[in-house]
């Protein structure tokens, strides 16, 4: 559907942020500056559900929700008369974003406290802009008494048979509430479930998940299996992390990804790696890593960190059908920077496939090489220079698919985000740029003496 826009305020160490949604999403700025709290609060956005996210129609009773309702109601029933009936979005376009704020604002620190479990979060404001619902139609089909609503095909959502025109009904009002819910899902293409399995959150400290991760699930496995005076006092891990956690731990070496997918997983081993990363069979299920030329794989600790960094997007992508977004920290940890460029490419490519990407970086190689993917898609010879640098359709980038915010806390104080401009050549990283001529006045300075 259409890119949204969420603004908040006094979160962490973020004074004030506005962040436009967008396939492809970098975060820059420096350390401690908040940008791994604005990634994991978009994860949590879209990994809560819409019921959790602003409550339920027993709890949000507001003008706003009733009105909401009645719309909706009247659309059922036309289409009941009609068998199919269409509308656009932009009629409760307001109401939508009404209600949605609404909810948002009474759950909140709920929010907050959900995605970090931790009881001391909070959020001073949060809202969600709504885009532009213009061109969004919201299609109504009845069948044997059912109603079906959809929006592009994608999304389905389906109730069973009711006398429609008595809202007064058991259960009709949590039904209908339910298709509101649906459309919420439809406009800001977040799932309805709690914490969706293709929104995936990738933590910095990928090397000591991976090679910790099954010390970690068994002492999981100890705390809820065993008697209490038995279990160990742990601190929680964030919910991203968690997810994480539980996710590399259900990968099977019979489950496979996409072709598409596996295409740019095996690009990585190649290009990367410079080996294969595999799950091994045996119930524990160890990852093994078998370098090129080798046949016998080797455990996870004794290979290099480059391959212990890149070991969960390879498995992801090999063994995952369902994708729809990374949260990516620090793609560049532990590259070369050679790698990173690499990188660079491999994050390009990931997103043309449809698989939507926030990151967080420090690394001016990655954002360099995304500017050269922007220059190239608008060169005049795109297609002869392509041929002769080695890229592909897959490999180019647009405009309108990147979103560069800079996360900006000077003096230690608090952070500022501001969306960055692409322009002719790219995006500009004022932080990288400046951190850059310090060392070269530096230098000009040391060799004039």
């Amino acid at each position: 559907m259409t890119p949204w826009k969420m603004i908040v305020e006094d979160f962490g160490k973020i004074k004030h942020a506005e962040i436009e949604t967008a396939p492809f999403m970098l975060f820059v700025g420096d350390n401690n500056s908040g940008k791994s709290y604005l990634l994991s609060l978009l994860w949590g956005i879209h990994n809560i559900g819409i019921d959790r996210l602003i409550g339920s129609t027993n709890i949000l009773e507001t003008e706003e929700s009733y009105a909401l309702e009645n719309w909706l109601m009247k659309q059922i029933q036309i289409a009941q008369k009609k068998g199919k009936h269409n509308v656009l979005l932009s009629e409760i376009h307001g109401l939508l974003s009404s209600v949605l704020n609404d909810g948002l604002k009474r759950y909140k620190n709920r929010l907050a406290r959900w995605i970090f479990n931790s009881p001391d979060l909070s959020i001073g404001h949060i809202e969600i802009e709504i885009g532009d619902l213009s061109k969004e139609v919201l299609y109504f089909q009845v069948e044997a008494g059912k109603v079906l609503i959809f929006t592009d095909g994608k999304h389905k959502y389906g109730l069973g048979k009711h006398n429609w025109d008595r809202i007064e009904e058991p259960n009709l009002k949590s039904d209908i509430w339910f298709l509101i819910t649906a459309i919420y899902s439809c406009v800001l293409d977040i799932d309805l479930g709690y914490i969706s399995d293709g929104n995936i959150y990738l933590p910095a400290a990928r090397t000591g998940f991976m090679l910790t991760k099954d010390i970690i699930n068994k002492v999981g496995r100890k705390n809820t299996f065993n008697i209490a005076e038995e279990k160990e006092d742990i601190t929680p891990f964030t919910r991203p992390i968690n997810q994480f956690l539980d996710v590399m731990g259900d990968l099977a070496l019979e489950k496979k990804g996409r072709d598409e997918y596996r295409g740019i997983a095996d690009n990585v081993e190649e290009t990367m790696a410079e080996g294969t990363v595999e799950i091994n069979m045996m119930p524990n299920k160890e990852v093994l890593y078998v370098p090129q030329g080798k046949k016998k794989g080797m455990p996870l600790r004794v290979v290099s960190a480059v391959v212990t960094e890149l070991s969960p997007l390879i498995l992801l992508l090999k063994h995952r059908q369902q994708l729809d977004s990374f949260y990516y920290e620090e793609p560049e940890m532990c590259l070369h920077p050679q790698l990173q460029q690499k990188m660079g490419r491999i994050l390009s490519r990931i997103v043309n496939a449809g698989i939507d990407m926030t990151v967080t970086t420090h690394s001016d190689i990655i954002l360099q090489h995304i500017n050269n993917m922007i220059k190239l898609s608008r060169h005049p010879q795109c297609e002869e220079l392509c041929k002769k640098l080695g890229y592909g359709k897959s490999d180019l980038l647009y405009p309108e698919q990147i979103k560069v915010y800079q996360f900006e806390s000077k003096n230690n104080r608090k952070t500022v985000v501001r969306e960055l401009v692409c322009r002719d050549n790219g995006f500009v990283i004022p932080t990288f740029n400046d951190a850059l001529d310090r060392i070269m006045d530096e230098s000009y300075e040391i060799q004039e003496q």
